[in-house]
Formats: structure tokens, C-alpha cells, sequence
């Protein structure tokens, strides 16, 4: 049984100086790292269990014709310095950066542990033209992976027009997908979540990052005066149709009090329950009150229609 876990993201408006009159400046790589390390120790020292760092963020506003110039090996000392400040803080890290391998350059998203162990690498699988142009060359896999709050799927930017991948994410079991951008994305992220069932946290160059609930709620954004945001999330969270139990929320809400959050979606005709103590087993919840899961009670309805086509 999995705890609720503090998720932390972060924007970086990388084109524009840092103090007043905020003015559009010449990004320094030196300068933008120190900042994206710098906001992973804010995220560790609010406690979060894993904080992300935005598509090729040292590198953020320069072209990307110069992607070669600024590759680095798998061992290179930004990757040395992701991985300090993961062990650091004790958390988890997705960042991005140009990885220089065997001749080739990708532009990949890491995913370090606690330990800083670089727990997997995704490599962009839909760059731009202008990237393809650079000498970027394109992945191939999905990326999803195990961590000790769940498994999360990476994805980058012009990712976001490809939807085979996000549907590739949820058939490998990603709980929680991370997709680190040049820009916002809008939408299509809200989207991805609920006809997905993850969460997606966004990481930006410019100004807006998400966390998104399943379903595809928008919890919390960064802005231009807050590069780093957090929320706390039970990846466990389950979901109902109100359809013969709508009764039971407030059952819920009696037996459990301040023990779980309750959340109501009426034009949906959909309610959650997730935990706010962490000791609390939702099984417990499901079973004691003789509730049905919104994926349980899909199924036992398409099973119903299936029995009346077939005897029709």
C-alpha cells in the first residue's frame, strides 16, 4: 500500500532576467543550472517526494541547431550535479538535458532516486524538425519505471501531438506521468489525464507548470512570481459512479472523518475518496462499505450490454 506523496514542479522563464523590470536576457547555462539546482533543494527542503525540472533546462533558450554543442556523456557534470542534489535531499528528480552517446545526441528526460542512481533515461521519441536539424535523433520506447512512490512515465514536449505514446504509458502501468516542455502544452495534458487515469505533472521553460489530477483537474501552477509549486497526491485514490451509490458519500465522509478527502464531480456524476491518513488501507473503505469502483462497474455494464447483443 502506497502513502500519499508530495509532488513538486517547477518553471524556469528562462528568456527573461530574474529581478525587476524583468526584461528578456541572454540565457548563461551555468546560471540556469545553478537555478534548476537550486529549486531542487526548495522542493526537498518542503519535504517533496519528487520534484521536475523542465525539457533541456541548463540549456533552455538557446537553439536548438546548437543541440551538439551542448550534449554531454551520461556521466557529464550536469548529470553529476542532478544526481548530488537527488542524494542531497533525499528525493526524486526528472530533468532534462542533451545526452551525447556513441555519436549521437538525444534529447532525454533522467529520472534519478533518492540514492541519485539514475533510475531510467527516456529518450524524446517525436523531436522538432528544428531539433532533427541539430542533430537530434529521435528515441523509440516509451519510458516508464519503477520508484518507491510508484511508476512514472517521462515524456517531452512535442511529445504531446503523438498520442499513441500516452496510451503506450498507461498499458505499461504509469501511475504518474511527467512531461518536461519548452512551453505549456494547455489542454491535451488535462486530457491525457483523465482518459488515462494518471496524474500528469508538467515542467516548463516559460512561466505555467501543472499538476494534474486523474481527473484532469488542475491542482496547482507555477507562475511568474512562483517558480515552484507542490501538492500532496494518493496515487491511490479511488473513483465511483454515483449510479446506486450516491448515498454512500456521506456514509464515507461519517466513518472516516478527517481520515480521507472526499471529492465530489457533479456533472460528471463521479465521486473519489483518497486518503488523508496514510495508515488507511482504501481496500478497507471499498469493502466495509460495499462500494464500486468506476472501472468495476464500466466493466459489469459492458458485460451486460455484451449478454443482450449476444441473446438479440
Amino acid at each position: 500500500m502506497s502513502k500519499p506523496v508530495r509532488i513538486a514542479t517547477t518553471s524556469m522563464a528562462t528568456l527573461e532576467a530574474i529581478s525587476p523590470p524583468y526584461n528578456l536576457s541572454e540565457p548563461d547555462p551555468a546560471a540556469t543550472l545553478a537555478r534548476g539546482l537550486a529549486l531542487i533543494d526548495a522542493a526537498g527542503a518542503q519535504k517533496a517526494d519528487l520534484v521536475c525540472l523542465p525539457e533541456t533546462f541548463a540549456t533552455a533558450g538557446l537553439t536548438s541547431q546548437r543541440s551538439a554543442e551542448f550534449a554531454e556523456a551520461a556521466d557529464g557534470p550536469s548529470f553529476a550535479a542532478l544526481a548530488e542534489r537527488a542524494r542531497a535531499n533525499r528525493i526524486n528528480v526528472v530533468a532534462g538535458a542533451l545526452q551525447r552517446e556513441n555519436g549521437r545526441t538525444s534529447n532525454v528526460a533522467v529520472l534519478f532516486g533518492r540514492d541519485g542512481e539514475r533510475i531510467g533515461t527516456y529518450s524524446k521519441r517525436h523531436p522538432t524538425e528544428g531539433e532533427i536539424e541539430g542533430g537530434v535523433v529521435p528515441g523509440a520506447s516509451a519510458g516508464v519505471f519503477e520508484t518507491d512512490i510508484g511508476r512514472v512515465g517521462l515524456a517531452i514536449c512535442f511529445d504531446l501531438n503523438w498520442r499513441e505514446l500516452w496510451t503506450e504509458m498507461k498499458a505499461q502501468g504509469a501511475q504518474l506521468v511527467c512531461w518536461i516542455s519548452a512551453y505549456e502544452g494547455g489542454f491535451p495534458l488535462q486530457a491525457y489525464a483523465w482518459m488515462h487515469d494518471f496524474v500528469v505533472v508538467s515542467s516548463v521553460q516559460s512561466y505555467c507548470g501543472k499538476i494534474i489530477d486523474r481527473t484532469g483537474t488542475v491542482l496547482t501552477t507555477t507562475s511568474r512570481w512562483g517558480r515552484l509549486t507542490s501538492w500532496d497526491i494518493d496515487l491511490d485514490q479511488r473513483w465511483f459512479h454515483t449510479d446506486g451509490q450516491a448515498e454512500k458519500i456521506v456514509a464515507v465522509q461519517q466513518r472516516y472523518g478527517e481520515r480521507v478527502r472526499v471529492e465530489t464531480r457533479g456533472e460528471e456524476h463521479l465521486f473519489s475518496v483518497a486518503r488523508r491518513d496514510p495508515g488507511l488501507s482504501l481496500d478497507s473503505v471499498v469493502a466495509e462499505l460495499g462500494l464500486v469502483q468506476l472501472d468495476d462497474y464500466l466493466d459489469r455494464c459492458t458485460r451486460a450490454q455484451r449478454r443482450v447483443r449476444e441473446s438479440s
